[in-house]
């Protein structure tokens, strides 16, 4: 009894493990967005810190480092440190251009809602450098957000420190916004400067998001003497309009039959300067494993593929059309392979990433400047450790996390058919809970 050669006797076979198909996590994550409820929300929308990400990073030509600190002994402290080296030619700064750094101290009391924080960040860039304590307040009962920003210190690039009360006065911020799934709609002055900085307002119905957002620069005592002064609504409107972006996008939510891809389609009118055209398409796709170091019972494995197109064109013919064009592509969860082509230049990168604690980055990028001719190269490090992982599973588990570093499910008849070259992956009804996966999403993600 227990034997290997046991089953000889009982006249039955060993019972065959299933088959399992591997859902990696995803390699890059966006680390901004934890600060979007200190922000204006049409700009975090419309896909553009995605395209950001897909254009910009692990692709310059610099020598970048990256630490992300968040201690095991208490998840509601966060630190990180860049720093940047740029090297002649590489492409993201003029020859010669200084080094430049920042570091960030976050305190997050409650981490079931990160969108309430403190921080402390300092920057520097040569001999200028500057440091702010920035803090948000987000309650999901009532769907408010007030945020405030206050420079503590700045040194000019001379080298020389800037009066306390100008760099108060300077980059004073203080915002409120109201969110909810389908608006958004806030606020942001300059009380030192009785200024009004900005304002705007996005709203989504069903695949529909539509924005507006204007930073007139207007003085707070013109706005509360309008209702007063008819002749002065001409020359704010004015202001209004030259200083208004509009946007409209598109972007449908995953069906139940999806193969866990979404796009966003948009087009922004900035000011009357420019017209920008942008596409990016995420996807989840299943393929055979060709990896001699899986065991056999592995079927399949799920792959990350983006691609994004930007365009702007110039409206006034100063300074011309600007066009990118970007794609990755995440084989597992430690290899990826990225490249970006546009008027100016292209370049490639690859990417590792170990899941140990703490995980370690490493990318190498080459590129070409097509007016000059000239090759660049960069290196980007980066250490960080890491709470929960992010995954995508099914089209209805888009921001789902969890703690293992790579999920498996039994593979249905679909997934066999597919890693036998007869069918495509289908989603699996009993992987989108939460609950199933031990894994739960964080308070206000579904806000704008």
């Amino acid at each position: 009894m227990g034997l290997p050669f046991s089953s000889l006797f009982s006249g039955t076979e060993a019972e065959k493990p299933p088959s399992v198909v591997l859902v990696p996590p995803l390699l890059e994550r966006e680390r901004k967005g934890r600060s979007r409820f200190a922000k204006s929300s049409y700009d975090r929308l419309f896909g553009k810190p995605q395209l950001a990400m897909l254009f910009g990073d692990y692709l310059s030509g610099d020598v970048t480092g990256v630490i992300s600190f968040s201690p095991p002994e208490d998840e509601r402290i966060n630190v990180t440190a860049k720093l940047a080296v740029p090297r002649p030619g590489g492409g993201t700064a003029k020859a010669g251009a200084p080094a430049g750094g920042s570091l960030t101290l976050r305190f997050q009391p409650f981490p079931d809602v990160p969108y309430t924080f403190v921080d402390v960040k300092a920057r520097t860039r040569g001999a200028a450098s500057a440091a702010s304590v920035r803090g948000c307040l987000f309650d999901p009962a009532s769907r408010l957000a007030v945020f405030a920003e206050l420079p503590v210190a700045a040194t000019s690039p001379s080298g020389g420190a800037l009066p306390a009360a100008a760099a108060a006065g300077s980059g004073l911020r203080l915002g409120a916004k109201y969110t909810s799934p389908a608006l958004s709609v806030g606020a942001v002055v300059n009380p030192a400067a009785s200024q009004l900085q900005q304002a705007f307002v996005v709203a989504k119905a069903r695949a529909l998001l539509v924005g507006a957002q204007v930073s007139p620069q207007l003085q707070l005592d013109e706005l509360l003497a309008l209702p007063l002064d008819r002749h002065a609504w001409a020359g704010a409107a004015r202001r209004c309009q030259q200083a208004a972006s509009y946007a409209v996008a598109y972007q449908p939510e995953p069906g139940r039959a999806s193969y866990g891809g979404r796009f966003t389609a948009a087009v922004e009118l900035v000011r009357d300067r420019e017209l920008a055209i942008s596409f990016l398409h995420h996807m989840a796709v299943q393929r055979q494993v060709r990896n001699p170091f899986e065991s056999s019972d592995v079927v399949g494995i799920t792959s990350y593929l983006d691609f994004g197109f930007r365009m702007v064109s110039d409206l006034q013919g100063v300074a011309g059309s600007q066009m990118q064009l970007g794609a990755s592509w995440q084989a597992n969860k430690n290899v990826m392979l990225k490249a970006q082509v546009s008027l100016a230049g292209a370049s490639v990168s690859g990417v590792f990433k170990s899941w140990w604690q703490p995980a370690f980055t490493l990318a190498g990028a080459a590129g070409v400047d097509f007016a000059t001719g000239r090759s660049r190269f960069g290196v980007t490090a980066v250490v960080e450790t890491w709470r929960n992982a992010r995954y995508e599973r099914s089209s209805a588990a888009q921001k789902m996390s969890g703690a293992r570093i790579t999920q498996r499910h039994v593979a249905s008849d679909e997934d066999l058919a597919y890693a036998s070259g007869k069918g495509l992956l289908v989603p699996l009804e009993e992987v989108d809970s939460p609950q199933v996966l031990g894994q739960k999403e964080t308070t206000g993600d579904e806000f704008l």
